[in-house]
């Protein structure tokens, strides 16, 4: 009986039995590792992870950067295009004259329309803490409306084309116009449309619920699509992508001052571990095998 003990001794007590030290005086059996994932050696020291937590800011801050960059994107594309927001005939002729800066801000919109899909999926995602399938929901929605916009950017390299093909004005005008017409083009049209307004209204009412973003950015995001349809310009554009722009830098220093923690990959130095439980251990061996020799 006492050779038993005295194996168990050496061998150390298993790693599930051993109380939680904190890292400054973590036992090397405790099961905790050194940052590089070796195991603790008896008689060396080394780094292991941390109960300290730390702010988690790397997808905080790439959620913001899209969030940030969506809108503004918008508005330097309004700021590019030669579009007068008038008739098909003086959108060609505005493009024929200016070909390179409309093919300049279609592709900054399309910078803006791709930043637009992880921001709105983000902001989603952060809204169903509390609110799972709102969240869900207006992800579903901001994805069909990102889609039918991908498309209305499609229509703007056809337009393109069309303005700078050789074909009259008045030609081109009238074949766009029966693209956009088109049961087609009346699909792309109504995705983006009705998604804009639906999911922004669902994102609306998710974070709200959430309490993931301020009441007055709420209002602003509420605005932006009414804005934009009462003003179909391009400065009326412009304005909409400002307030979105105001309200997304809002919702963003929200969520970077309550940006989730995490725990720290690095912590304190572990003091002798190996030897503090071999002595512990051999504490508990010796108790053990006192008591055993008192009942015989």
């Amino acid at each position: 009986m006492a050779a038993l003990l005295a194996l168990m001794g050496e061998v150390g007590a298993p790693a599930s039995l051993l109380p939680w030290r904190h890292p400054g005086n973590s036992p090397a059996g405790s099961g905790q590792r050194p940052v590089d994932g070796s195991p603790v050696k008896p008689g060396e020291k080394g780094t292991v992870m941390s109960d300290e937590p730390v702010r988690d800011h790397p997808r905080t801050l790439l959620l913001c950067l899209c969030l940030v960059g969506a809108p503004l994107a918008e508005v330097i594309e309004q700021l590019l295009s030669p579009l007068t927001g008038g008739s098909t005939a003086d959108d060609f002729a505005a493009v024929s004259g200016a070909p390179e800066r409309f093919a300049a801000s279609i592709a900054v919109g399309m910078i803006g329309t791709a930043l637009l899909l992880p921001a709105l999926l983000g902001l989603a995602r952060r809204a169903s803490d509390r609110s799972p399938t709102l969240g869900l929901s207006a992800a579903i929605v901001a994805g069909v409306s990102v889609l039918g916009f991908a498309g209305v950017r499609m229509s703007q390299v056809f337009e393109l084309q069309l303005a700078t093909g050789g074909l009259e004005q008045a030609d081109a005008a009238r074949e766009f116009d029966a693209a956009v017409g088109s049961p087609l083009g009346t699909v792309v049209l109504v995705a983006f449309l009705g998604g804009t307004v639906v999911g922004v209204l669902l994102l609306t009412i998710a974070l709200w619920r959430s309490r993931r973003a301020p009441i007055g950015a709420l209002v602003l995001l509420v605005l932006f699509p009414f804005i934009d349809f009462a003003m179909p310009t391009g400065i009326g554009t412009a304005a909409s992508h400002l307030v979105l722009l105001a309200s997304f830098t809002w919702i963003c220093v929200a969520l970077l001052r309550s940006a989730p923690v995490r725990r720290a990959s690095r912590g304190g130095r572990v003091r002798d571990a190996a030897e503090g439980a071999d002595a512990r251990a051999e504490k508990g061996t010796g108790a053990q095998t006192g008591t055993s020799m008192e009942a015989h």
